[in-house]
């Protein structure tokens, strides 16, 4: 099932968002006036299944949302929600660094307390010791991936700026295919490619998550956008919880969905699963530990000075009625 477009440039995107709201028009009604919303997303790993969890199993549409997911990067999805061509975002990092920035939006929603990144190495290299002297890549310097890398270096008792060699490489993609031509000893990883290296060979010498409190992946809407429709906005958290709780409870259907969404073996789907599904939220939720330390990301990546409060990039409160809504009808 292809759920996505990818658009990268702020003026494309526009006209996108214009044509595909006039295909909406024209389609033919539905039984209910279901709200069109466009969501920017951040990338297609394990911490977006909920994402996908709410289109497959109809939960979207349980709460009247027609949902159009958009893959994009964060240099477009963050002007797009601003001008209101998309209405929410997955870019939970870049989402931090506007608020803290002065950007009018709010995160109102985490699928990730921690990061599921792990450090694939090369298979000879069996010890944190053995990662001295040697090149560990990195998407780009001031980003999340670069920073999560560093701080499980430092958990771990090495300096990442004396070392290791870290370099600027790129996406995951090419991360992966530099490690497999062993032009690098090391690099973050995101499941499920994580444990299909491990299944080729490599190491995973670190897990984030046990060294990083960093929240992963969410979404974030503006401040108009939730002043002027919190209907709508918590409808969407809704269908987001309900797929978070689904994955938690129905782990053979989740497995068959992530693997025939990404196209990849059963196994692998299953070994990213028992690993992914132990550092998803268990509501939507992020701690003010996690959301802090995001801030911290954030201004560090910004140069931003100044002290910030979680709710200051931050609006957990439609989750919390959600959750609190939900127990009253059990």
């Amino acid at each position: 099932m292809k759920w996505f477009c990818k658009v990268s440039d702020p003026g494309k995107l526009r006209i996108f968002v214009v044509a595909t709201l006039l295909l909406v028009v024209n389609a033919p009604s539905r039984a209910y006036a279901a709200d069109n919303i466009v969501i920017g997303m951040a990338g297609l790993n394990f911490s977006f299944l909920p994402f996908q969890i709410a289109l497959e199993k109809r939960f979207y549409d349980k709460y009247d949302l027609s949902v159009k997911p958009v893959l994009m990067r964060a240099q477009a999805a963050i002007p797009a929600l601003i001008s209101g061509d998309v209405d929410y975002d997955t870019h939970f990092g870049s989402l931090v660094r506007g608020a803290v920035s002065g950007l009018p939006m709010r995160v109102i929603f985490s699928t990730a307390e921690k990061q599921m990144f792990s450090l694939v190495v090369q298979p000879e290299i069996k010890t944190v010791d053995s990662l001295k002297g040697k090149i560990v890549a990195i998407s780009s310097f001031g980003g999340t991936q670069h920073l999560v890398t560093a701080g499980t270096l430092k958990a771990v008792g090495l300096n990442p700026e004396r070392d290791v060699r870290m370099i600027n490489v790129g996406n995951e993609a090419i991360r992966v295919e530099q490690l497999r031509s062993k032009q690098i000893h090391a690099a973050m990883i995101n499941p499920p490619m994580s444990v299909m290296m491990k299944a080729e060979g490599f190491g995973l010498l670190l897990h984030a998550a046990d060294y990083v409190d960093l929240p992963l992946t969410g979404l974030g809407a503006t401040l108009k956008k939730l002043k002027e429709n919190p209907d709508q906005a918590k409808r969407v958290v809704r269908a987001l919880n309900e797929s978070l709780q689904f994955i938690r409870a129905n782990r053979k259907e989740t497995i068959d969905i992530f693997a025939r969404w990404l196209k990849i073996d059963p196994s692998i789907a299953a070994d990213t699963y028992d690993v992914a599904v132990k550092v998803l939220s268990p509501d939507g939720t992020a701690s003010d530990k996690a959301i802090l330390a995001s801030i911290e990301e954030a201004k560090d990546a910004g140069k931003i000075k100044g002290n910030f409060a979680p709710r200051d990039v931050s609006d957990f409160s439609l989750v919390r009625a959600v959750v609190a809504e939900s127990k009253q009808r059990k």
